[in-house]
């Protein structure tokens, strides 16, 4: 082998400010090559006793650790031209097919194992044979990878005598770059803070024929500036009514700085959260906050966006092109939509299980940390995490659940006041916040942007009833009578709410939105454990707006049934997960667990065990008729709560709780 490093893909290079550049034999033309040209070297030259056992006459196994996936090619072909200049590149390692003896191309001395983890044999347990072939023919083999543990063969790994680690761009490396592409030191100077976004295509994007040093590096700035403008400008401190996330955000955000500093090891660094909670409620535009937080870039990916990629193997390659651009970028933030949609392996009943459970398998690789994931954080995002895989939820990959709640009163009134801008400065929003609760941040940005369109649609300055009414919605003519129902109804499940759990009811309204006429929304923290109490408590609530139906106008609406999301389906679908699931069943089936009830299943569940139906309908009746009683009784705090309602449309659920209380006394 040679026993110095000079190349023979450039030459000597004149520079007018007397950089010490090495000899090359011409002047280079492609800068991403000269790139990896000067990082190799600045790698080679930090460990000296490295680079004199590379000069050896000697077969080795080397490992070539690059600092991002789009470098493991052209590090590749580099370091041949500047470590090993005078030997033949032999077969590529994954081409290798027999286990041994394997006989070189005639002059051939070192063969490349070059895996960025886009291909699915990029993986630890594929080609271990063909090492133990290259070195057993007296040939050297080396293993280029951004994550060498992840995607090289594991004998590779072990066996490995060298290992070169590959820095990433920094001010000086750029500068005698561009004076090799040049000749020249440029006097414009790229700040510290875009040197990570500098990629390949940047390199050559801002690449002319000129050939004029300070315009090169004056169009790589304009570039970069350009890419970090990219990056998510919301910070968490305009998220609001998602107290728990900001804070778990605010805290990864600290640790995520200290890693960039060295002073935090990735171990300590939480790998990932799921948010959860109901549409509209900002988990997307939190992601969008939590990235502008940390000051990194957010990267987004979905099972759906995989999918469309093709079939099986190219879903999983299109998967692990989301990672593996997360990885590049690191530290960043990737952001997985409706991860619920991948499914839980145990539930996978029909004729397509095999893809998914691989399609789950494939998801976990990418998502455990060991060796693969340093500095990439995974933030998922669902409705209901009740269908997701529970490996996905293992701590090292998604380490916590963060429940997304509906935004209260106060924190509606600061998500208005956000998407108003400037408009509105003198208006009193209090007023729209309460109208408001039930609605979410995705609302609140409909209703904002609707109102400044029904003003600039009237040649005017958009005013607080423009807000209003677009919070009211449009609204069907109703008679007296049908709002006087409505009333009752939502009357009766706040009125049980109320009594049976005081702080629990969050708002009572009977405004319309979409096809609903109404209804309530309680704290989920204020529910207790689910034992029998617990759930005839909530059997009681559910039921109440038909009770109080009954108790006033002596006959019933069909207000209270209809879709997966009615009064009457809840209770069902609580009732039978109280036998089928929670174990709290006294009836013949005993301590036994048949699994939560889903609302496709439940009706033909409950029509293949005619028993089932006749315990549930039992339990519901004797909650109705208990929901009856209460609200006979609290007759007088009916009728104010529904009045309340009659005349404000939306009622807060503290100002019902104290109504309900001073009527008590």
């Amino acid at each position: 082998m040679s026993s110095g490093f000079t190349t023979k893909l450039h030459g000597p290079t004149v520079m007018d400010s007397g950089l010490d550049a090495a000899v090359r034999d011409e002047t280079p033309d492609d800068p991403a090559e000269a790139a990896a040209f000067e990082l190799l070297r600045r790698a080679l030259d930090a460990a000296p006793q490295q680079k004199e056992m590379l000069a050896a006459n000697e077969p080795m196994a080397v490992i070539v650790e690059v600092p991002a996936a789009e470098w493991v090619d052209l590090i590749s072909i580099v370091w041949g031209e500047l470590v090993w200049p005078d030997l033949i590149r032999g077969a590529t390692g994954d081409a290798l097919k027999r286990s041994f003896g394997w006989e070189p191309f005639e002059g051939s001395c070192w063969v490349a194992y070059s895996r960025d983890g886009t291909e699915q044999h990029h993986r630890p347990d594929v080609g271990n044979e063909g090492v133990s072939a290259i070195l057993g023919a007296g040939c050297s083999v080396v293993g280029f990878s951004q994550s060498p543990e992840r995607h090289l063969p594991r004998a590779l790994i072990q066996v490995a005598e060298i290992r070169v680690v590959v820095p990433q761009m920094n001010r000086e490396a750029l500068t005698m770059v561009v004076g090799m592409l040049t000749g020249c030191r440029p006097s414009v100077e790229i700040p510290d803070r875009l040197h990570s976004l500098i990629t390949i295509e940047a390199l050559r994007l801002a690449w002319r024929p000129d050939r004029n040093a300070d315009a090169y590096a004056a169009r790589l700035l304009r570039l970069l500036e350009r890419k970090a403008n990219l990056r998510p400008q919301l910070t968490l401190d305009q998220m609001h009514g998602m107290d728990e996330a900001v804070a778990w955000g605010t805290a990864l955000a600290r640790d995520l700085a200290e890693f960039r500093r060295g002073c935090l090891p990735w171990s300590t660094v939480d790998r990932g959260a799921l948010l959860f909670g109901p549409p509209g409620t900002g988990k997307t535009t939190f992601a969008r906050a939590l990235a502008g937080t940390c000051g990194v870039p957010l990267i987004c990916g979905s099972l759906y966006q995989w999918q469309a990629a093709g079939h099986l193997g190219d879903m999983l390659k299109a998967m692990r092109a989301t990672f593996n651009e997360a990885r590049a970028m690191a530290p960043s933030i990737l952001f997985i939509d409706e991860i619920d949609s991948f499914g839980d392996r145990a539930s996978f009943m029909h004729e397509y299980r095999d893809y998914s459970t691989q399609v789950v398998n494939g998801f976990l690789e990418e998502l455990d940390g060991v060796g693969g994931r340093e500095g990439v954080v995974v933030v998922g995002a669902c409705n209901t995490p009740d269908r997701m895989d529970p490996a996905i939820l293992r701590s090292g990959r998604l380490d916590r659940a963060i429940l997304v709640p509906r935004p209260n009163q106060e924190a509606l009134e600061r998500i208005l006041r956000h998407h108003l801008g400037g408009d509105l400065p003198n208006v009193d929003l209090a007023a729209a916040a309460l109208l408001a609760l039930g609605g979410t941040g995705a609302d609140c940005e409909r209703w904002v942007r609707c109102a400044r369109r029904h003003a600039r649609h009237s040649s005017r300055a958009m005013t607080g009833d423009d807000l209003l009414e677009e919070i009211r919605g449009t609204r069907h003519a109703r008679s007296t009578e049908e709002v006087y129902r409505y009333a009752i109804h939502e009357a009766g499940h706040a009125l049980v709410l109320a009594v049976e759990r005081p702080g629990a009811l969050v708002i009572a309204s009977i405004r319309e939105t979409g096809d609903a006429q109404g209804g309530v929304v309680s704290d989920r923290r204020h529910r207790g454990l689910m034992t029998r109490k617990e759930i005839a408590g909530e059997l009681r609530m559910l039921l109440g707006g038909r009770a109080a139906e009954e108790v006033v106008f002596g006959d019933v609406s069909a207000g209270a049934g209809g879709s997966a999301d009615s009064d009457l389906a809840r209770a069902t679908a609580l009732a039978v997960s109280a036998l089928h699931a929670y174990g709290l069943d006294d009836g013949e089936d005993g301590l036994l667990w048949r699994g939560m009830p889903t609302p496709d299943a439940l009706a033909a569940m409950l029509t293949a065990r005619p028993d089932l139906g006749r315990r549930i309908t039992a339990m519901l009746a004797t909650a109705y008729a208990e929901a009856k009683d209460l609200i006979t009784i609290r007759r007088k705090d009916l009728d104010a709560v529904a009045q309340l309602l009659i005349d404000r449309e939306t009622v807060g659920g503290r100002e019902i709780d104290a109504l309900v209380s001073d009527m008590r006394i």
